[in-house]
């Protein structure tokens, strides 16, 4: 009889105690997103202006105006704000979020999208202090959290109605789902792999920067797997099928309504020519009017219609690529080296609030890169993302300053982390060692 009370006192205790854990875990997480949030709005007061908007923001404001009057996700102005006969098509997810803040506000209600920024923002500090729990544990997870909330350049692209915020989201909870995976990857879930590949086609919806990364996500995932190609190609069509399945609907509505094959934007080639024109300087910010731009390209290209401009010009940077392919490898190393391993220059870019803390954040994770080498199992993917991301980008366009870097930061932010982490354990394992150590004196 008392045999049979204890256990009937355990079957009632127990679902107790397991629901206390993840109701704990949520109040933890809903209060680091809180003060997250009021940092955020620190952030914004320090500056006079409350956004900032450019012709790219105007043109994703145009095409949400388009669709919340009915006329679909479509832009009738250019990025220059002159108007157009035909759309520049981009991805879709940041025009709906701005549709669904000016259907809510009004239109052109930009103080309410930095709002929603600063939102994103404070769900990137909480996303980077889970991934902190996958690969520092719970004790040091607060230290990629801090470093995400203190870095200026995150505060500063807020304010702007553009893409910056959406996508450095987007990318961290990517890495924090890559974390997750290889955390479980003796035996991954359906869902986990299902989710990566959401979050995949999410990010190229956003800016189409992850398209390219299959190749490297698919190495990975064979090393994680010790090479066992069976594992790993289950694993890879799960995550490769969710992404096309998350993007097809845009796919076919640019297949149907422009009869071409765009999976996610149609413009952006200019900038790609201008890349990798051998004549560009890789260290001067693009501009449509830059010296080495081909005058006389450029006067033939100016003639024709915006989508044969695009066309030429992608097939001109092509050429330029399979002519000159060591120049094209020395120039994107150089580009790579200006935007993404030097620190912001103020004067050049933005002077933001801050922005010399820029400098000490690059060099903590650079240190982190070179530390990570010795744990490649645990950071492998955040090395081979950063690879991957500063190269892509790097070999696209010419750029300055802090913009383009932004979406590889929470990567170096972890890198970051690892070297705070492994210094606060040397100097817990010295101070043992030296209580130790005056033990033995003593006795």
């Amino acid at each position: 009889m008392d045999k049979r009370r204890q256990d009937k006192n355990t079957l009632t205790f127990e679902p107790r105690t397991s629901n206390f854990v993840p109701r704990s875990g949520l109040w933890i997480t809903g209060f680091l997103f809180f003060i997250a949030i009021g940092i955020e709005l620190l952030y914004l007061k320090s500056y006079s202006a409350g956004y900032f908007i450019s012709p790219d923001g105007l043109l994703y404001s145009n095409i949400a105006e388009n669709f919340l009057q009915g006329k679909g996700l479509a832009n009738t102005i250019g990025t220059d704000g002159i108007l157009r006969a035909r759309d520049y098509v981009v991805g879709p997810v940041y025009p709906l979020l701005l549709a669904a803040v000016y259907g809510i506000f009004g239109l052109k209600s930009y103080g309410m999208v930095v709002g929603l920024h600063v939102i994103l923002g404070a769900a990137s500090a909480v996303i980077a202090y889970k991934t902190g729990e996958l690969l520092f544990g719970k004790r040091y997870a607060w230290i990629p959290y801090g470093l995400t909330l203190g870095y200026p350049l995150f505060a500063f692209w807020r304010m702007y109605v553009l893409t910056e915020a959406t996508y450095v989201f987007t990318i961290t909870l990517f890495l924090y789902i890559l974390a997750l995976y290889a955390k479980e990857v003796e035996r991954p879930q359906v869902r986990t792999l299902l989710i990566l590949g959401s979050v995949i086609g999410i990010s190229n919806l956003v800016r189409p920067f992850l398209l390219l990364y299959f190749p490297v996500l698919g190495f990975w995932i064979l090393w994680m797997h010790g090479w066992r190609l069976k594992t790993a190609l289950r694993d890879f069509c799960l995550i490769v099928g969710m992404t096309v399945l998350v993007m097809s609907p845009w796919s076919i509505r640019n297949a149907v309504k422009y009869h071409q094959f765009i999976p996610v934007s149609n413009y952006g080639s200019p900038e790609f020519y201008s890349g990798n024109n051998p004549l560009t300087i890789t260290d001067h910010y693009y501009v449509s009017d830059q010296p080495s731009y081909d005058p006389e390209v450029k006067a033939r290209l100016d003639k024709l219609p915006l989508s044969e401009q695009e066309k030429e010009y992608k097939q001109l940077a092509e050429a330029y690529i399979i002519q000159h392919p060591v120049l094209f490898l020395q120039r994107t190393l150089a580009k790579e080296k200006n935007l993404f391993w030097q620190p912001v220059n103020p004067d050049q870019a933005y002077k933001m609030n801050g922005d010399s803390l820029d400098k000490w954040y690059l060099l903590l994770g650079l240190v982190g890169v070179f530390l990570s080498f010795f744990r490649l199992k645990k950071f492998g993917f955040l090395l081979l993302f950063t690879g991957y991301y500063s190269f892509v980008v790097s070999m696209i366009t010419v750029v300055s300053g802090g913009r383009y870097r932004l979406p590889v930061m929470p990567a170096m932010i972890l890198f970051g982390s690892l070297v705070v982490v492994s210094v606060i354990k040397g100097i817990v394992a010295l101070s043992k060692g030296n209580r130790k150590q005056m033990g033995g004196y003593n006795r």
